[in-house]
């Protein structure tokens, strides 16, 4: 694949992780990266903001949000990166990225709209992990391979034993 078509087919920023962090702020989370799981920086995160982090039913989160949650100084970078990272790449979540969609701020307000390319981009995701899942799903097990060949062989034997008696 070339990297433009790689570059199309990845999702907005915002709908995959916040990555437009500066260095200093990437080595300041570097040193906070082991002090708290994904889940808990998550848990945090949806405490502080429950309108804009809901789990059992997410809407697209505005573009930028992590710049807005860093300004209010109340979690470390490396806190924010890990909630929006597993949030966003939540299947929940890219179901709900949708072409026209409100995305909303931190207090569950609308902040813009959901693009088509953000769309499509969100969907072809969530089928590479449908296929991905299929696949790991179709495993044979030896057990299996051994019978269906006993049953070849016997299948084999039978058809040859009823060609020789017919002639």
């Amino acid at each position: 694949m070339h990297n433009a078509e790689r570059e199309d087919l990845t999702i907005s920023k915002a709908d995959t992780q916040c990555s437009n962090l500066s260095s200093s702020d990437q080595q300041s989370s570097a040193n906070n990266r082991d002090e708290i799981s994904s889940s808990e920086a998550l848990r945090l995160i949806r405490e502080r903001w429950p309108d804009a982090f809901r789990v059992a039913s997410p809407r697209p989160l505005k573009i930028g949000i992590h710049n807005e949650m860093k300004q209010t100084g109340e979690f470390p970078v490396s806190t924010i990166r890990k909630a929006l990272k597993l949030f966003t790449q939540q299947d929940r979540y890219l179901s709900s990225i949708k072409e026209g969609r409100n995305r909303v701020d931190l207090n569950g307000k609308p902040a813009g709209k959901v693009r088509l390319k953000e769309a499509v981009n969100a969907e072809i995701l969530l089928y590479q992990r449908q296929l991905t899942r299929q696949k790991k799903n179709e495993r044979v097990f030896v057990g299996q391979l051994k019978l269906v060949a006993g049953q070849l062989a016997q299948s084999d034997t039978a058809a040859t034993q009823d060609s020789t008696t017919q002639e």
